[in-house]
């Protein structure tokens, strides 16, 4: 028999309002869960650094909405035409937040991290998000969490993990690959762990000694703060920090005939050095998010014990002041935000 929930006629909710540096709390209904949806009580929502991007005007959005993009939950309700023993009331589940159409091109060929639906929002980027108690979505958004994963962990999984472990995998990450990742905030760090799980020789950077320290705990070979003057000829360099900086010292230590995955979004242009690009004849990767079967993948590793997210747990009422310690670079985990708290 499945669980019977007391859904609530209305909820908190934080809503992004364009040019305002703090979201802001209102009280909004409950959702009714369309057909083909499931109605799914947050239980935890993963904050990023793309919730500051769009706070500091980074990421325009005309209209409000309701941030975050990384949630995790349990299913309350159903709309009509949703199958109760494949969404069992009571069961949880992770969002996968690109919200692909599953009719495009590039969904059929599973690619639905790159849907090109027209009309498509993504969710916590303009279609609601996480930081509210209760949301509707689609039952194609789901992956079902497994039992021995805490929520918490399945929700940073949808970003934190799901971003990293797509790139490596484009890259085809393996025993032979020695691997530099530039920058370890959550999904550098997280990328040192999956792809030490496949084999790679991993040399993480960043100027933070702690980063480092923390790098090297969660498997890394080598952990640099700065680079010496020459070369490192690394097979595959990932930039998880995306700025001017981060781009050039990859283009710089990736080896002939190297590849450079660009992962981060710190900046919206980055520089190629032509000469140096063709002399070397690099390659280089562009990635975003993941697909629904690489979420599915993701939590199957987080499961064997393979990979192991580290996160800190918040009040969602606290959202803004958890917004401002991450502008501040004050998080050592992946920062998580729970309306139960």
């Amino acid at each position: 028999m499945s669980a019977q929930f007391t859904i609530p006629k209305t909820q908190t909710a934080w809503f992004y309002k364009p040019g305002s540096n703090a979201l802001h709390k209102r009280t909004i209904p409950v959702p009714t869960p369309p057909p083909g949806s499931v109605l799914l009580r947050i239980d935890a929502a993963g904050v990023c650094h793309s919730d500051l991007h769009i706070l500091h005007g980074g990421i325009p959005y005309n209209s409000e909405f309701i941030p975050g993009h990384e949630i995790a939950g349990t299913v309350v309700a159903l709309g009509s035409s949703v199958d109760p023993n494949q969404f069992p009331v009571g069961s949880r589940y992770a969002v996968h937040s690109q919200n692909a159409c599953g009719l495009c091109g590039l969904c059929r060929s599973g690619h639905d991290n790159i849907c090109q639906a027209k009309t498509r929002l993504q969710i916590g980027l303009g279609h609601p998000g996480g930081y509210e108690e209760y949301t509707a979505l689609p039952i194609r958004n789901l992956i079902r969490i497994p039992d021995n994963v805490p929520t918490e962990v399945a929700a940073v999984a949808t970003d934190a993990v799901l971003t990293p472990y797509h790139a490596l995998k484009k890259a085809n990450i393996n025993g032979s690959t020695r691997l530099l990742v530039l920058g370890l905030g959550g999904l550098g760090i997280n990328a040192v762990q999956i792809a030490k799980a496949w084999g790679a020789h991993v040399t993480a950077m960043d100027p933070r000694a702690e980063a480092c320290e923390l790098a090297l705990k969660s498997g890394a070979d080598a952990a640099l703060q700065k680079f010496p003057p020459r070369s490192l000829n690394f097979d595959v360099v990932a930039d998880f920090a995306g700025v001017k900086s981060s781009f050039e010292m990859a283009q710089k230590h990736v080896r002939h005939l190297g590849t450079i995955l660009t992962v981060g979004m710190g900046a919206n242009i980055t520089e190629y050095q032509n000469t140096k690009m063709s002399y070397k004849e690099m390659t280089t990767i562009g990635s975003l998010g993941g697909t629904t079967q690489d979420l599915a993948e993701c939590l199957e590793m987080i499961s064997k014990g393979v990979i192991k997210p580290q996160i800190e747990e918040n009040k969602l009422n606290d959202v803004n002041d958890v917004l401002h310690r991450l502008d501040k670079g004050q998080a050592t985990a992946r920062l998580v935000l729970k309306a139960s708290l």
